[in-house]
């Protein structure tokens, strides 16, 4: 479907919109943009393109669910081109190969190209490097709908950083509290991916767990030993945390060798149906957990992607339409594609009071917030109601089993009833 690494789409709609988009493009970064813009000094939308990007992993470890999250932020930019709204919209997705080197450049590439605000990138540890070293020191909007660490919490973003997936906070609560509930576990040890999202997740679920934490064992480039040494003092619980590339190494080695009467738990990050298939076993003895997506909007998304795409939705596919539709609403409300106007919108596109808008409005919700009308945006992962520091909360969390042939969703978790 990428046959390269970069990929754009667009669709102009005229001479006229051309031509005011290029006016536009430049991004001056001024922190004083004028985000207070009367009716009568407002771009009307007919002289307007609507620009965001995207940095997706679309090869590396997040492959495997990166390629669905990218195909659900060009969605929102795919409805209004085919809509009867009076801008034209652009968008891009560059790939971050799951690295920081990745992000980074995908980051600047977009930014030299004038995008204002992008949707990604997607894992923590790619995002927080090229958030910090590229869109907040040139004053562009990100939001990440699959970076969960908690760092991006207390990051000095100046308020350019924003995330429609929620801090592991949450999701250590969940896990720790269902191993001991669910599965009786009174020690375990945890298995991480080396970098900031592992080693904070495995930190909070060592904290969250009412009982033994034996070891914190970290991997990086192998795969064996570090398993061999998490499993040698027979913990009741394996916790894993990874990506599904790092899944499919791990319990080839454990089912091999290493299988026994302990408990196996993943993550959101290890969340891919396939896993079992390509691992050659049905996995039915491991656990997880992954943030559901239970927005007011998620049956209308649902409809439009198993349209566009002919699949379901899988992980983090909501909130990466999300993520692209507040940045389009925001940049329309701000009247002009610069980052430090947007940035100025974002809260209030989502604040309580305004017209609703859901995916199944968005074009008019476009117009709406063009106008200077408010508008508030319920989403398809959530509310998508963000706090001071860019995140959202009331987000509830899967507890899913895997089968052949696919994942087992048991039941849903609130963490604030369960913390």
């Amino acid at each position: 479907m990428y046959p390269d690494r970069r990929t754009s789409e667009y669709r102009r709609r005229g001479l006229l919109a051309a031509a005011a988009g290029t006016a536009t493009l430049g991004l001056s970064g001024c922190l004083g943009s004028n985000t207070e813009q009367t009716e009568e000094s407002r771009t009307p939308l007919s002289e307007r393109t609507l620009r965001y990007g995207g940095v997706m992993a679309l090869s590396g470890g997040l492959e495997s669910v990166g390629t669905p999250i990218a195909d659900a932020a060009k969605l929102p930019g795919k409805q209004l081109d085919t809509s009867d709204l009076e801008a034209d919209v652009e968008w891009q997705i560059e790939d971050s190969e799951t690295t920081a080197r990745g992000g980074i450049d995908a980051m600047r590439t977009l930014i030299d190209a004038d995008y204002p605000a992008i949707a990604g990138p997607l894992g923590s540890d790619v995002t927080l490097q090229a958030v910090q070293q590229a869109s907040i020191p040139e004053e562009v909007v990100n939001c990440s709908p699959a970076s969960t660490t908690p760092t991006l919490s207390i990051l000095n973003d100046r308020g350019f950083s924003f995330r429609t997936a929620p801090s592991d906070s949450l999701q250590a609560v969940v896990a720790a509290r269902l191993a001991s509930d669910e599965h009786d576990a009174s020690s375990a040890v945890t298995l991480y991916i080396s970098g900031d999202y592992g080693r904070q997740l495995s930190g909070a679920f060592a904290t969250s767990f009412d009982g033994e934490i034996q070891q914190q064992v970290s991997f990086s480039d192998t795969y064996e030993e570090p398993l061999a040494t998490a499993l040698s003092d027979n913990p009741d619980l394996l916790f894993v945390i990874g990506y599904p590339e790092d899944g499919v190494e791990i319990f080839s080695h454990y089912y091999d060798s290493y299988a026994g009467d302990e408990t196996v738990f993943t993550t959101d990050g290890m969340m891919d149906s396939s896993l079992p298939e390509q691992v050659g076993e049905s996995m039915e003895d491991v656990y997880g957990t992954a943030p559901s997506s239970n927005g007011p909007g998620y049956d209308a998304f649902t409809d439009r992607y198993e349209s566009e795409y002919g699949r379901p939705p899988s992980i983090y596919t909501a909130n990466g339409y999300d993520a692209a539709a507040v940045l389009l609403l925001a940049n329309a409300a701000a009247g002009e594609n610069d980052g430090g106007a947007i940035r100025e919108q974002m809260h209030s596109v989502v604040s309580q009071g305004g017209t609703e808008v859901t995916p199944d409005t968005l074009a008019e919700g476009v117009r709406r917030a063009a106008a200077g009308d408010p508008v508030e945006y319920r989403g398809a992962s959530s509310e998508v109601a963000f706090d001071e520091n860019g995140d959202v909360s009331g987000i509830d969390y899967e507890y899913f089993r895997y089968e052949t042939g696919g994942i087992n969703v048991i039941k849903e978790v609130s963490p604030e009833v369960d913390a």
